[in-house]
């Protein structure tokens, strides 16, 4: 009896030492957020990476009054998160491929993100602090 114990007690310990191995995998080594699935990038470094992603994509998720209002770059396509189509529109994305996504203060493009990585994409950066952050730091 004392056997399958400590024989239960051993598979135990094994399962949860590897279950938590896998959650440090994802965890990041700089000051950005990484996850499995999205990386959160400080505007100052945002555009620079879009730009030299081959094949990414860059989606302001704000209403079109606000991406009208300004955007980040001219190739931004805008696809409003509370749009009745948001999800019709964004599935017309390849979800291989790099998705840069950003709102007005980050919420938004967090909640979009999230959605995002349960239809499978699996490649989403995020703008840190949104549109507003990148103001603040561009128009000085």
């Amino acid at each position: 009896m004392q056997y399958i114990k400590s024989i239960s007690i051993l598979f135990t310990s094994i399962f949860i030492l590897f279950s938590c191995a896998g959650d440090s995998a994802s965890s990041s080594t700089n000051n950005d957020t990484e996850t499995k699935y999205t990386r959160t990038i400080p505007p100052s470094e945002f555009l620079n990476i879009y730009q030299a992603t081959p094949g990414a994509t860059l989606v302001d998720v704000r209403t079109a009054k606000e991406y009208h209002a300004g955007k980040v770059a001219p190739a931004a396509v805008n696809i409003d998160y509370h749009g009745d189509k948001f999800i019709t529109n964004i599935l017309e994305f390849d979800r291989s491929e790099p998705i840069f996504i950003y709102c007005y203060s980050g919420g938004r493009s967090s909640k979009a993100a999230y959605k995002m990585r349960q239809l499978g994409f699996d490649r989403i950066y995020e703008m840190k602090g949104g549109y507003q952050q990148w103001e603040k730091e561009y128009k000085k």
